[in-house]
């Protein structure tokens, strides 16, 4: 039997395993991580590479370590200085600096060891402990488990789309598993979205694509430097959140503060630039309508068609609650508490949903607040976590 297993091996996962393992709260032996890919930050590794994303969002003291300085001090260092690499007043650390010291933290404590590939379809207490049961039909026992499934593998498609798609037609979502079908590099493409992900991936297409590239935005774009206010990480606004009982408010507070379809203003810069340069053209607008006909793609807004022969959906992933499909029976047997929205109601001290189950990530956001998803959201989770 383990000590903890931990339900998704993403950076909610990762973090929280880190944080355990250094605090000595276990040990490798006893530790279980549980995922459906084969190694830590799989599906990280593929949505960011997929966008060919240069530079995190999020500050350098913002990983998965424990010191909040431990990414900068891995930049100096001999094994990290060949990536080191920081974008703007934030130092916002580049994509290879962070994974690699993800990879060097993963070695340092060897995550591997504790390592399952699976997935998970049944949580289920009994007596003192909690029974896993995995797809394969595989059994585990575990003393405490952790919840730390994210949502990057439900990616959201508008009912139209998921009509055209039937149809044959050519679309797919970025962070789809099954890549897209290659471009034939005189197609015209339409990328659908007006957040971060839709403009790296127009400026991924400019670099080498020759066929027209369309971005359609529903709305203006929406800079800011994060995908909350700074304020969201210390008591500024968490204290005023933490009063609030109902959750409906705290929900509400949550959609408020995000900054959903949103970007740093050096990605506007470059976006605005390819257009004057003819390679892009960026539209603001609702979509209508969307149409296939003779394997062309027609895509109606308010003020013009445009004809493509592929579409590739930008449109982020399902906001519902992660894992809930296989978690409904433990939620029943266990009466575990849930908002309305279907989130979990846990404790504020230490994020425990049930007896000795706790949650990090999307799952613990009505006490972790707006930033729970991102990188200093698993942190603060971890922290209350092992500090449990």
């Amino acid at each position: 039997m383990k000590e903890w297993t931990i339900i998704g091996g993403g950076i909610q996962g990762c973090t929280i395993a880190n944080y355990l393992l250094k605090s000595k709260r276990t040990t490798v032996e006893n530790l279980a991580i549980i995922d459906p890919n084969h190694s830590p930050l799989s599906t990280w590794n593929r949505c960011t590479s997929q966008i060919e994303m240069p530079f995190l969002r999020s500050p350098s003291i913002h990983h998965i370590d424990i010191d909040p300085f431990s990414l900068e001090k891995f930049a100096k260092s001999k094994e990290g200085k060949q990536y080191a690499d920081f974008y703007g007043p934030y130092d916002r650390p580049s994509l290879s600096l962070f994974n690699h010291h993800c990879e060097s933290i993963f070695e340092d404590i060897q995550l591997s060891r504790s390592w399952i590939t699976g997935t998970v379809n049944q949580v289920k207490r009994k007596m003192s402990q909690w029974d896993i049961t995995l797809a394969s039909g595989q059994q585990f026992k575990s003393q405490k488990v952790v919840l730390a499934m994210g949502l990057s593998d439900h990616p959201y498609w508008p009912e139209w789309a998921q009509n055209i798609k039937e149809m044959g037609a050519n679309i797919h979502h970025i962070f789809e598993r099954h890549q897209a079908k290659p471009l034939d590099e005189q197609d015209d493409v339409v990328v659908i979205g007006g957040g971060i992900s839709a403009v790296h991936t127009v400026i991924k297409l400019a670099k080498n694509h020759r066929g027209k590239i369309k971005l359609i935005s529903r709305h203006p774009f929406r800079v800011f430097p994060f995908d909350s206010d700074p304020g969201w990480l210390g008591p500024k606004y968490m204290r005023k959140f933490q009063k609030i009982k109902c959750y409906e408010t705290r929900r509400q507070m949550i959609v408020k503060a995000r900054h959903r379809g949103s970007m740093p203003n050096e990605l506007k810069v470059k976006v605005n630039k390819l257009q004057k340069k003819n390679k892009i053209e960026i539209l603001f607008g609702d979509i209508k309508d969307v149409t296939f006909v003779q394997n062309e793609l027609r895509v109606e807004l308010e003020s013009k068609t445009i004809q493509a022969q592929q579409i590739l959906l930008a449109t982020g992933f399902h906001s519902t609650a992660p894992g809930m499909p296989w978690l409904q029976s433990t939620i029943q047997e266990e009466q575990l508490r849930c908002a309305t929205c279907g989130y979990p109601i846990v404790s504020a001290d230490s994020l425990q949903w049930g007896e000795q189950l706790f949650v990090t990530g999307a799952l613990s956001e009505l006490e972790v607040g707006p930033v729970a998803r991102n990188l200093s959201g698993a942190r603060r989770a971890a922290l209350k976590i092992v500090g449990h």
